[in-house]
């Protein structure tokens, strides 16, 4: 082998390596804006913000499983068996539920395969007594009560996730919640 391929290939290949990790770290935010089309405009602004219904009442796994959960048709029908007649989307949403369809809602935030990210410790960790829901789910979701449509606000790349787990690493009253970095903290 020509020794400068060599030399090429022995010091270019950790400098490709290098440059490789960090884009995989803070790639860039690809979907920061994505707010796709969902099969009923469904306004957050108008459900949470307006009305003040906390993020538990139809995100029920938020604080106890892995996924927060997009609500059930019993859910939604639980208010609109009675209000919201003559309204297209509510009109829309009956026809659903008459026919036991579900909606086939288009996930927003979503993250690779290769990452756990369950939401019951976050939201147990960042909800304080007293406060609404919201509080704990804005750093990742952005102000949702006040979006009619809902829209990823942040990139939720891994540079994002460590920089979070640092800066509730720092903080005092985190200390002790086992807030971490290591790799198998968030990678299967």
């Amino acid at each position: 082998m020509d020794p400068r391929l060599f030399k090429a290939i022995k010091y270019g290949t950790p400098v490709v390596l290098v440059a490789l990790a960090a884009w995989i770290i803070w790639a860039p935010p690809a979907r920061v804006g994505y707010a796709p089309e969902q099969p009923i405009a469904y306004s957050h602004a108008k459900h949470a913000g307006e009305y003040g219904i906390d993020c538990q009442y139809c995100h029920t796994g938020v604080t106890t499983g892995k996924k927060a959960g997009v609500p059930s048709m019993n859910t939604c029908m639980n208010c609109h068996v009675s209000v919201g007649y003559g309204k297209p989307g509510v009109e829309k949403l009956k026809k659903f539920y008459e026919k036991k369809q579900p909606l086939e809602w288009v996930r927003i935030h979503n993250l690779p395969d290769h990452v756990r990210f369950p939401h019951a410790p976050h939201i147990k960790q960042l909800l304080k007594d007293g406060q609404p829901t919201k509080t704990a789910c804005t750093p990742c979701h952005g102000d949702v009560a006040n979006m009619k449509v809902v829209e990823q606000v942040q990139s939720l790349n891994m540079g994002f996730c460590v920089n979070c787990h640092k800066d509730y690493r720092n903080d005092a009253e985190y200390k002790n919640h086992g807030v971490n970095i290591n790799c198998n903290t968030c990678h299967y």
